[in-house]
């Protein structure tokens, strides 16, 4: 266990490293059995006005709001309202797919685990369209926002479910065999639980999550955070991780469901002691044992190794039982880590996207439990020959994208603004410098159609006959 001089040493490390990333404001706060350990604020809310970060100040948290709606659907399958396994048709008769076939096929399950076979779509992005467009930043911090003023604006599931429809495509696979992480389908699950709980979903979950767990320093609206104190501005980065202040909050329309949550670090934490303790908040039981067993169980596996339960990933680490769940968007990185059997919780909030909130949760956690980093995977020699089957433009309709070239017997990657080597571990596996793992998926032929990137599915881009650059049918 990590203390006194050993948490002087970490503070001045994690000092360090947000110096050296050039991180605005970071807070972080883990705790043991119930108590602070240990707890660093870095930098500030507001450089310009030079204040500080604290316990409270109000940060996104993105896709962490994942695990509340999660939360909210394992409450009402508590009350016996609705069951994972129902088809999603049966709440939403509405919801339809180019090929109906696979209608009915697709169950909460299927949303909640990553798993209905929805590839990347813009229907979200075409949700903060509106913000997008608005921000005087958006042309540069979005990759293409052009095509978002030639659409019509998504504000609801219910406009969600109609550009599904409307959308031609294949499902990646059938329901059920690969993951590929959706925020359409999170959205979904917002209009399952209004209907199944019978109230808008803010309310539901201020009700059932946030008031229970005194989370009074929580919001989902952009416009709440004006009437607070203690709010961070929102910070971007330019190539060569140069910092500017960019303010403007991109909401989602009318969907919360998969990424609007706001809160401190005291908040969030307050949120993580629930999975520690196994659903309890003080004495109130929030959720069921056997609900909170069924949230944390692996469900599915990751290309990469790790597992995904309901809303939850869970890490592979050998030595102790880990979960948690990250999120990232314009102003946030974030991450929140539990290790149930350690009594460990730890949570990572910064004001600034594409920050390694998730690496340096890790760190510190491995730290303050007195163990040595986990070491990258070992190495596999790959020939020339056989490294150029990778090369070449992977993307998803969500915008997400990454070019692979072999230059001089290396594989590099170029995503966004970011260039790096990749190191074999293992077949069609590759490590990143900073410890990523990413998994090239094949066919039944052994030819790549896709890669798999942090969690989501971007598949290979060919050529067909008339020259037309389509996406490769992933299974």
């Amino acid at each position: 266990m990590c203390r006194g001089k050993e948490n002087n040493e970490l503070d001045a490390e994690l000092e360090a490293w947000c110096n050296k990333e050039n991180v605005p404001g970071m807070a972080l706060i883990a705790m043991q059995n119930g108590e602070r350990i240990f707890e660093k604020y870095a930098g500030f809310r507001n450089v310009e006005q030079r204040l500080p970060v604290t316990p409270d100040t109000v940060f996104g948290v993105a896709s962490i709001t994942k695990s509340l709606t999660a939360l909210a659907i394992m409450q009402l399958v508590d009350e016996n309202k609705l069951a994972v396994e129902d088809p999603v048709v049966k709440w939403l008769p509405e919801f339809r797919l180019p090929d109906q076939a696979h209608d009915t096929a697709i169950t909460i399950h299927h949303l909640l685990t990553h798993t209905s076979g929805l590839p990347g779509m813009e229907a979200v992005h075409r949700a903060r369209a509106v913000s997008i467009i608005e921000d005087p930043d958006g042309a540069e911090l979005f990759d293409n926002p052009a095509p978002l003023e030639k659409v019509l604006t998504v504000e609801t599931v219910e406009d969600v479910m109609d550009v599904v429809a409307d959308t031609e495509f294949r499902l990646l696979a059938p329901p059920g065999e690969l993951f590929n992480y959706s925020n359409e389908g999170y959205a979904l699950l917002q209009e399952i639980i209004e209907r199944a709980g019978g109230k808008p979903y803010i309310a539901y979950v201020q009700e059932r999550i946030l008031n229970p767990l005194g989370m009074d320093r929580s919001v989902f609206r952009t416009e709440e955070l004006q009437t607070m104190t203690d709010v961070t501005e929102l910070y971007a980065y330019r190539k060569k991780r140069e910092v500017f202040h960019s303010p403007a909050w991109w909401d989602v329309g009318r969907i919360y469901s998969n990424g609007s949550l706001k809160a401190s670090a005291a908040d969030l934490v307050k949120y993580a002691e629930l999975f520690r303790r196994s659903g309890l908040a003080g004495s109130e039981r929030i959720i069921s044992e056997a609900g909170m067993r069924r949230m944390t169980a692996p469900h599915v596996w990751l290309p990469t190794g790790a597992a995904y339960g309901y809303g939850l990933q869970i890490d592979p680490e050998p030595e102790f039982r880990l979960f948690g769940h990250g999120g990232s968007i314009k102003g946030v990185s974030s991450h929140m880590k539990i290790a149930p059997e350690a009594g460990m919780t730890l949570v990572v909030l910064m004001n600034i996207a594409d920050a390694p909130a998730g690496d340096i949760a890790m760190r510190t956690l491995r730290r303050l439990l007195g163990l040595p980093d986990a070491g990258p995977p070992p190495e596999d020699v790959l020939e020339s020959e056989r490294l150029e089957m990778y090369a070449g433009r992977y993307e998803s309709a969500e915008g997400q994208r990454a070019e692979v070239t072999l230059q001089e017997g290396t594989l590099r990657v170029q995503a966004g603004q970011e260039s790096y080597p990749l190191r074999p571990y293992d077949e069609h596996g590759f490590v990143t410098p900073g410890g990523d793992r990413l998994k090239f998926l094949t066919d039944d032929r052994g030819d790549i159609t896709a890669l798999f990137k942090g969690v989501r599915v971007l598949p290979k881009i060919t050529q067909d006959c008339h020259g037309k650059m389509e996406r490769k049918t992933v299974r």
